[in-house]
């Protein structure tokens, strides 16, 4: 299939890669209907190919962007407003010609949105460049490099962002360094936290310790219920260990990054409507697969896990799920979409696993069975989910990707973007 950049999100579960024992998963009983999906196919007419949509961000219901790169790692846009879409555009025309180019996080916020991307400077660079590009009144602004203060880094490697207007910004993710003595890996990573204020980029603030191989250290997720008020999640080497790891902005001041979550648990999404309330999702991992996941917080415990999207522990089999994207409009209010290895079909006498992605919400602290997003019926399907915004507690937008395997085995005849219209 067609895949995306190797995201952090995505390269977090790793069955197995940290040494995980098993825990327990509380079932929270069905109740209430599935979500309602409403899903359309992305045009694939971009400026330059086929387009990978990879984040979404909505300033209201039926005003979001979509961001990605298409076939020719070139970025693209599209808006819609009052519930149409406009066409996609290359938003960074006016920085000349670049060798590639990406767009993964962008937040929307009351009157506007802004995107932090990415690009190769020249061909063969080992350095990574970035811009921003806002977008306001309809209209899509010219880009803006953004001259970053990285020091001996490579560049930064983005996996959330939150925005409060296009002036004031926060980014997590990791940076990576040259290391050639690292023979896993060509970098050594560490999570870190950028921020943009009154315009300017600062320095970024390293949050953990850097750290050589796989998985790379790195932050997946953020949170900020008020400006200068955020957590981040993600994934970190603590006493000698790779773990789940979460920091915290309280008035602007970071802590130390902390693993307060029980082993097993693969952490790669947060939501936290207030600042005393927040949910977390991912995997937890046993022997044999992984189970999606999500735990609120109690009195600045992680204690309860409660297993998601239990629609397909009925079907024909899976080896494994994760609750990938979170939102979470109260502390008993959520949103969770996620990924799923399954269900199980052959094509020639062959065995195939395929991967489908999935929505499911929680009214009143009880979560329902959730339901799928870009499957097929009867095929062997491959797709993910990239996305999830909620512009209000009862409706949502996801995007992704899906596709449907050809008569040869593990290659993909059609794929597809989609864009959902999630309403809980």
């Amino acid at each position: 299939m067609r895949v995306s950049k190797e995201r952090v999100k995505a390269q977090l579960v790793v069955v197995g890669m940290i040494g995980l024992m098993f825990v327990a998963l509380s079932s929270a009983l069905p109740v209430g209907a599935a979500p309602t999906v409403s899903e359309h196919v992305v045009s694939t007419a971009g400026p330059t190919g086929t387009p990978a949509v990879t984040s979404v961000a909505c300033i209201s219901v039926g005003n979001c962007v979509v961001a990605g790169y298409g076939s020719g790692d070139q970025a693209f846009v599209r808006a819609e407003r009052s519930g149409h879409w406009s066409r996609a555009i290359n938003p960074i025309k006016n920085l000349g010609k670049v060798i590639g180019s990406s767009l993964y996080t962008l937040s929307c916020f009351r009157d506007g949105c802004l995107i932090f991307g990415e690009f190769t400077p020249s061909k063969g660079s080992q350095t990574i460049a970035h811009f921003t590009v806002s977008y306001s009144g309809g209209t899509w602004h010219k880009a803006k490099l953004a001259a970053l203060p990285l020091g001996s880094a490579k560049g930064f490697d983005e996996s959330g962002i939150s925005c409060e207007d296009s002036r004031d910004c926060v980014v997590v993710g990791r940076l990576p360094y040259s290391d050639n003595s690292v023979s896993v890996s060509d970098f050594v990573s560490a999570p870190a936290v950028l921020t943009m204020t009154n315009g300017v980029w600062r320095s970024p603030t390293l949050i953990g310790a850097k750290t050589a191989g796989l998985p790379p250290s790195s932050f997946s997720d953020l949170s900020c219920p008020s400006w200068g008020n955020c957590v981040a999640v993600g994934i970190g080497k603590v006493d000698g260990h790779f773990r789940s790891i979460e920091a915290t902005e309280t008035n602007g001041a970071w802590s130390p990054v902390t693993s307060p979550f029980p082993k097993g648990w693969d952490v790669l999404s947060v939501s936290c409507p207030t600042t005393v309330h927040c949910t977390v999702g991912g995997s937890i991992n046993s022997a044999s697969r992984g189970e999606a996941f999500v735990s609120s917080e109690q009195s600045g415990l992680w204690l309860h896990a409660v297993q998601v999207g239990t629609a397909w522990t009925v079907k024909t089999g899976y080896s494994g799920s994760s609750a990938n994207l979170l939102f979470c409009a109260s502390a008993t209010t959520c949103v969770v979409a996620g990924m799923v290895d399954g269900p199980r079909a052959t094509m020639n006498g062959k065995f195939s696993v395929s991967s489908v992605a999935w929505v499911a919400n929680e009214t009143g602290g009880r979560w329902n069975a959730g339901a799928m997003i870009g499957y097929r019926a009867g095929k062997i399907n491959e797709g993910q989910v990239d996305d999830l915004s909620c512009p209000s507690a009862t409706s949502c937008v996801a995007v992704g990707q899906s596709g449907i395997k050809n008569s040869k085995m593990f290659q993909i005849g059609r794929a597809d973007n989609f864009v959902a219209t999630v309403t809980p």
